[in-house]
């Protein structure tokens, strides 16, 4: 998996996964910014986006993910922290239900546990026909972020394959394993997060676990309210990750 790192290199490592259709680059940049004094950060592509390439076999699974990331967290010298948006949430979830060990602190953005009302119109704007039609700029950023999957085209390949779903149940009552700093940030009008999902975690966590709600916020809240959730970040690091 290729990853960026920013940051010192003697910093604490921190991870950021990014979301669906996207890069580290595109979902994490402004975190990047308001984290990269302190911290080692470390940003990878996960498979079949950006610069990381699928499997040899083409496959493209949530265990192919979960994988990369698990990996990913050993390469570092494990345990570290995860911060994880959406899609690289909901892996790092599966991850941390079954390999508890390996986190040092998780960070949670607009992750959901499993299929829920929500997603289906959220996926439905992911359309390349519609995208390239509707919302231009959006589609030559994504063309140019995943043109090394295969060219200017790619990226459609890679939006079709991330719209199709792959939200796979998180197993929540393993959970309660994971011992170390949590936190869930969601914003209030975000379309494709189920608040319950939050309230399943905080049943199984208990006072362990911090949320912060942003008002006004949609789903990417890291990237359209950053002076909202970068501070909100910063906060937890800086408490829980020395």
């Amino acid at each position: 998996m290729h990853a960026d790192v920013h940051g010192p290199a003697d910093g604490p490592p921190v991870v950021l996964l990014h979301g669906g259709t996207g890069t580290g680059d595109y979902h994490w940049r402004m975190v990047v910014r308001e984290l990269s004094d302190r911290w080692r950060l470390v940003v990878p592509d996960l498979p079949g986006h950006g610069r990381s390439l699928l499997p040899a076999d083409g496959r493209y699974d949530l265990e192919v993910l979960v994988a990369a990331i698990a990996e990913q967290i050993d390469a570092l010298g494990g345990p570290v922290a995860v911060v994880g948006f959406s899609l690289g949430g909901h892996a790092a979830l599966h991850l941390a239900a079954r390999a508890p060990e390996r986190f040092a602190a998780l960070g949670l953005i607009g992750t959901s546990l499993h299929e829920h009302a929500g997603l289906g119109p959220w996926r439905a704007f992911f359309d390349p026909d519609w995208m390239e039609a509707e919302r231009p700029l959006w589609a030559r950023t994504l063309a140019r972020y995943h043109a090394p999957q295969g060219g200017p085209e790619a990226w459609k390949d890679v939006v079709r394959r991330d719209a199709s779903g792959m939200h796979q149940p998180v197993e929540v009552q393993r959970l309660a394993a994971l011992d170390c700093p949590r936190l869930l940030v969601r914003g209030d009008r975000d379309p494709a997060l189920d608040p319950t999902h939050h309230e399943q975690l905080k049943a199984v966590w208990g006072s362990a676990v911090e949320e912060g709600v942003v008002p006004g916020g949609g789903h990417e809240v890291h990237m359209t309210r950053p002076r909202v959730t970068g501070p909100m970040l910063r906060d937890f690091l800086a408490r829980h990750v020395r």
